[in-house]
């Protein structure tokens, strides 16, 4: 509802503005056809100009020494805003009845239109028609102002009888200009922008140069002019029916029309006045940018043995209204480093305006050398440039914690001192409760501090749970979400803690959950179960034997090598990733008379497909299969039918 209504009020600024510029600077003069062109233009402009807005980018790097904690916010993570906002009731019942008003005024003069159109097509239905070569021509006995309606002239029987050639000639040139079409766009625009008194001010100035084109075309075809300006002023005295969707004889104000009849020609050279119409496009465009100040803080200490939370602030993404105006710190000393979940690294990739001229790609082979290239072409001594750390999804624990330790050594290695680390903090959290996430490697996420080593695991813990008691009286309750793979030690460590501190785990959270992480990642495994679909065969032995049911293989591979492969009893502890099942189906008739000796060998038959297929995944391409060591389980169901 409120972008709607925004949306209205930029456009009719929008045309308010240009149509005043047109006004002051080429409605005087007689280039019609450059006129009609520019007006529709305005209403085009001021339709498209308040959606199409640009995003200018302008980074603030926070000064040397500030304490801000620092939340990047993904567009896909749902951003809780502050609920304590008080809401003014008065404004949103003004709101709801201006949007009523607005869509009652649209839908009576969308009414209008159509009653409009209705009319016309039942004068014709009722006057009698004269073939006039390309236009039909309709005579109606009513006492109406005659107009036209794309190939039809509609003429009272009187004009016809008294001034059928001058009227014919007038709204012929209606129908060969188009005129009509102006129209129906023009009034289809007014059903959205009734309200706007500027706009019904510019639909009658366009409406008006119909005419003047119109009255051209007729004196040019050797009309008298005397002749033809008393017949408009004549019939603009009469009072006659008249329909408002189209242009009739009478149409616009003819004492200017009769002016601008006798007025000199405009020189051609005057065209160049529909050009004072750009800079105020620009100033609409200008005017309807969107500034977001991107922020980062490159003060945040990061070591290999602790990362530590900085002190307690609130805001809510890396998008933030005001700049900072202390010490300052130049774009030019930052260089951003995103580390991807398949190892890889990218640097120099920092706002959307960056070209493709900034951004580095390394591996964990040769990061120290692609940052050593980086530094030895910066004007800034190490002390003072700054290295940005990202995540791909925001969070440190998205990552494998080698690839951010390998990261780290490399700018040690090249005397980097400045680091810092962006990461994504969950919103979502209740304020009496500790959420402590365990990766795979031992990495702990406490609420919004994270720690790398077991020695400053208790001093966040505490830390963390001081905060909580700071804004909330009820008693302290902590989640832990760990990963399939978590060491039992680390998770066996936080709960002594929160013994000692006296914190109740929430009974009814698992001591296994899933972390905001995929334990395995989604791409490989869609790889992994097309490539098995498309190669595991039901053994002949099998159907014959009419063997069928469920059968798991538990795979280890390193990099990308299969290096072993066991089939599992469905009731054996699975302590590994198990991927989504893959159902193969076979059209067999099932004998029950079949021996145990067939029994074995339908079941020997698919252990030995199973081990086959499991061989040819080292086929997979792809890097995270290709550099990773994974141990996962594959669950694969034969049915017969």
């Amino acid at each position: 509802m409120t972008e709607l209504v925004l949306y209205l009020v930029k456009s009719g600024v929008c045309l308010s503005l240009l149509y005043f510029v047109y006004k002051y600077s080429l409605s005087g003069e007689t280039l019609f056809r450059l006129n009609r062109a520019v007006i529709l233009s305005i209403v085009l402009l001021s339709i498209i100009l308040p959606v199409w807005t640009i995003t200018i980018f302008k980074e603030i790097i926070a000064p040397v020494g500030l304490n801000q904690n620092v939340i990047v916010a993904d567009s896909s993570t749902p951003i809780i805003q502050n609920q304590q906002i008080s809401q003014n009731d008065w404004f949103s019942v003004i709101q709801i009845i201006a949007i009523c008003v607005y869509i009652i005024g649209a839908l009576s003069l969308l009414g209008k239109n159509i009653y409009g159109i209705f009319q016309i097509y039942r004068i014709m239905r009722n006057s009698y028609q004269e073939a006039n070569s390309v236009e039909k021509l309709y005579i109606s006995n009513k006492q109406i102002i005659p107009f036209s309606w794309f190939n039809n002239i509609i003429i009272s029987d009187e004009d016809y009888r008294s001034n059928k050639e001058i009227i014919i000639d007038h709204e012929k040139a209606h129908i060969q200009l188009k005129h009509n079409y102006d129209l129906l766009f023009i009034n289809t625009v007014a059903i959205f922008q009734w309200f706007n008194p500027i706009f019904w001010l510019l639909r009658k100035e366009l409406i008006t140069i119909h005419e003047y084109q119109a009255d051209s075309c007729v004196l040019k075809n050797g009309i008298d002019a005397r002749k033809y300006q008393y017949l408009l002023i004549s019939k603009g005295t009469q009072q006659s029916f008249s329909i408002p969707v189209v242009n009739h004889l009478c149409s616009g104000n003819f004492q200017k029309r009769i002016k601008m009849m006798l007025k000199k020609r405009s020189s051609p050279n005057k065209a160049i006045k529909a050009l004072l119409i750009l800079p105020m496009i620009a100033a609409a465009v200008a005017v309807f940018a969107e500034t977001e100040y991107v922020v980062s803080y490159p003060d945040v200490s990061l070591t290999n043995d602790s990362i530590e939370s900085p002190t307690d602030v609130s805001p809510t993404s890396e998008s933030v209204k005001e700049p900072q105006k202390d010490k300052k710190v130049n774009r030019d000393q930052v260089v951003p480093v995103t580390i991807f979940k398949n190892g890889t690294y990218r640097l120099g990739q920092w706002s959307s305006y960056t070209t493709n001229k900034n951004i580095n790609e390394a591996s964990q082979n040769n990061i120290d050398q692609v940052i050593k290239d980086i530094v030895s072409k910066m004007k800034y001594s190490k002390d003072s440039i700054y290295f940005v750390i990202k995540y791909e999804e925001g969070d440190l624990l998205t990552v494998n914690i080698s690839h951010h330790n390998t990261l780290l050594d490399a700018l040690k290695t090249n005397g980097i001192n400045n680091i810092s680390a962006q990461r994504l903090v969950n919103p979502i959290q209740k304020k009496n409760t500790l959420s402590i996430k365990i990766n795979d490697n031992g990495v702990f996420l406490v609420n919004d501090g994270i720690v790398t080593s077991d020695k400053n695991l208790e001093l966040l813990i505490k830390k963390q749970i001081e905060k909580l008691k700071s804004v909330s009286n009820e008693p302290i309750m902590a989640e832990i979400l760990t990963s399939l793979n978590t060491p039992y030690e680390s998770v066996s460590l936080v709960k002594e803690i929160l013994s000692k501190e006296n914190v109740s785990i929430i009974p009814n959270s698992p001591e296994v959950q899933s972390l905001d992480i995929k334990v395995f990642p989604e791409d490989l495994e869609s790889q992994i179960a097309k490539l098995v679909a498309s190669k595991v065969i039901y053994p002949e032995e099998a159907k014959s034997a009419g063997l069928q049911g469920a059968f798991i293989v538990k795979i280890s591979t390193e990099k990308g090598v299969i290096k072993s492969t066991r089939i599992i009893e469905k009731n054996d502890e699975l302590n590994v990733p198990l991927l989504d099942k893959i159902i193969v189906v076979a059209y067999a008739k099932s004998d029950s008379n079949m021996s145990e000796s067939n029994q074995n060998d339908g079941n020997i038959a698919i252990k030995k497909e199973l081990l086959r297929v499991s061989e040819l995944l080292s086929q997979i391409e792809n890097p995270e299969w290709k550099i990773n060591n994974l141990d996962f389980a594959i669950e694969i169901v034969f049915q017969l039918r």
